[in-house]
């Protein structure tokens, strides 16, 4: 149905106060619709600077380090503080379950608000300060029993340079709490750009970084590395997440809020939210295992966390830019209507944001499938252009490409949950996927070789993302049931699209890559494939007249011109 404007909304009408409280009612609610899809675009675009320059920074990684011991244990080592904070301790909670506490106080009372964070903020540097000695002593303790007890030089030597390594980057845990609370702020006032963007600053800090190592050092570790150089990274990286954990300080203070840790625990609000917490940090705990789990059996291959970093920066890239904005943008609207009983217009935001996850998901699922050779000989520089080095970037790719579509639904079904402050369902679903992952990685190092274990391990992770999603679609609770049928139609109706639109994408890229060898055929492969493959997935859209062209579109020119159309 089509909602028109409120006749206290027309110029010229004039109306009784309470019509026009009444008035501004309809108009919030309108734009609980309205403007999440130009909030998602606004996030949306920040965040695509930080993903690209993400992406750079691990190609840069591998071209420095290449597929060594020396690479494999500087990304374990500078990956574990973002698990560890994201998933063990407070990241799941900062952009979601903090979020409805600090709208409810925000505009009623802005000094409850601010206390609620900085409460939230001791408790966070509280417990990543006990987590840091956890993470330096026991990184060393579980790379050598994934390993099996092999006592080989290069084992031993892997896991000296994560001793060392692991001192240096650990504090980073603790940035990352001011980084995640800053943002939360942030959202709660939505303001998405400065949060989005500012990962950005860290990224770039750790590619001037690693462009002095190149200098100073050269590329490829294969002897002995120097302690000069284990400092410049390790410093480095850290120094790099200082930037990123300051502008989002600065971001908060914007917002009228001084982010200074206090006792948590003396405030009731955060307590509230501890109790709830559990729950959340579990499952957040789970997936950064699943994630922690994959890099740990990707050690065992020379090279293969650098390739499986690679694969991965691009497998977030369309979750960071389609399905977290989307999420994050409608979590504190969802949040509103909810705690205003309006169920109905609820679940219509939810339908209208996980289609148009869905929409721009599945066409670049599929595209990084058909396209993951040429991407990653663009991708294959420095040490890692080879050809072990391409095999083995493509086939992770490919293969962590198909969960993408999971991934997106579980973490815009996840925001649904978190709003209507229902932490169990997601929860449950979780650990279903988890349990899936990790018993498809175990069969992998068991049976599989180890020119196979890093695709296998792959798809063991999509394969998990698959099962648990559905899981959790399927579980939503009362009123999710209209919600899921118009959810499967626009995903049959998108699936169909992008089953036309890969073989054009085939067509031109391979086209492309005989008609002009080496890498600028491979670059020009990328582009050709995903400019036809975006060009026919619009075209045939339009064709069909699917409705979240209109949105996006209404979204881009601006978010008041949009009309709300409930699926």
């Amino acid at each position: 149905m089509r909602l028109g404007r409120h006749p206290a909304t027309r110029p010229g009408v004039r109306v009784s106060a309470p019509t026009a409280r009444a008035a501004e009612d309809v108009a919030a609610a309108m734009d609980s619709h309205d403007t999440t899809a130009h909030d998602s675009l606004l996030a949306s675009a920040g965040t695509t600077l930080a993903r690209v320059t993400g992406v750079a920074r691990v190609i840069v990684i591998a071209a420095v380090l290449g597929p060594t011991t020396f690479g494999n244990a500087f990304q374990i080592s500078n990956s574990v503080p973002n698990l560890i904070y994201y998933g063990f301790l407070a990241g799941s909670l900062v952009s979601s379950l903090i979020v409805p506490a600090l709208v409810r106080h925000q505009h009623a009372d802005p000094a409850r608000a601010v206390m609620i964070a900085r409460g939230f903020l001791g408790l966070v540097l509280a417990a990543g300060a006990a987590t840091v000695p956890v993470m330096v002593l026991g990184l060393p303790l579980l790379l050598r029993l994934t390993s099996g007890g092999d006592a080989s030089a290069a084992a031993d030597e892997q896991i000296a340079l994560v001793v060392v390594l692991a001192a240096f980057t650990a504090p980073q845990i603790l940035l990352y709490g001011v980084a995640g609370t800053g943002a939360a702020v942030m959202y709660a006032h939505r303001r998405f750009a400065l949060p989005s963007c500012a990962p950005a600053v860290e990224n770039l800090g750790i590619l001037l970084v690693f462009g002095i190592c190149a200098a100073t050092y050269g590329t490829g570790s294969d002897g002995e590395v120097p302690l000069g150089q284990l400092l410049l990274l390790g410093l480095g990286s850290t120094g790099a997440v200082a930037l990123h954990a300051a502008l989002q300080w600065f971001g908060a203070r914007r917002c009228g809020v001084m982010l200074l840790p206090s006792r948590g625990w003396a405030v009731p609000e955060v307590r509230a939210i501890v109790a709830r917490a559990f729950r959340s940090m579990f499952q957040a705990g789970l997936l950064a295992a699943q994630t922690l789990a994959l890099l740990v059996v990707a050690a065992q291959v020379p090279g293969g966390v650098v390739a499986l970093q690679i694969a991965l920066n691009f497998y977030f890239l369309p979750i960071a830019l389609i399905a977290t904005p989307f999420g994050l943008a409608a979590l504190p609207r969802l949040a509103r209507l909810h705690q205003r009983g309006e169920g109905a217009t609820y679940w219509d935001l939810y339908v209208r944001t996980v289609m148009l996850g869905l929409f721009l998901v599945i066409p670049a699922a599929a595209g990084y499938v058909v396209l993951a050779e040429p991407i990653a000989r663009v991708v294959g520089i420095g040490e890692m252009a080879t050809p072990e080095g391409y095999r083995v970037v493509a086939g992770a790719l490919a293969m962590l490409s198909l969960g993408l579509v999971g991934a997106a639904l579980f973490f815009i079904s996840t925001q649904a949950c978190y709003a209507r402050e229902d932490s169990s369902r997601p929860l449950r679903s979780m650990k279903v996927q988890t349990v899936t992952c990790l018993t498809l990685i175990a069969l992998a190092v068991a049976y599989a070789p180890d020119a196979a274990l890093v695709h296998l391990v792959s798809a063991a992770y999509a394969a998990g993302s698959l099962v648990g999603a559905l899981h959790l679609f399927w579980s939503l609770g009362e009123g999710a049931a209209k919600a899921r049928r118009t959810c499967l139609r626009a995903a049959a109706r998108v699936l169909t699209v992008t089953a036309v639109m890969v073989p054009a994408v085939l067509i031109a890229s391979h086209t492309v890559s005989e008609l002009v060898p080496g890498r600028l055929g491979s670059v020009l492969a990328v582009v050709a494939g995903s400019l036809t493959g975006a060009v026919v997935f619009g075209c045939v859209q339009a064709l069909v007249r699917a409705p979240e062209l209109r949105w996006l579109r209404s979204a881009l020119r601006s978010p008041a011109s949009v009309m709300v159309e409930v699926p």
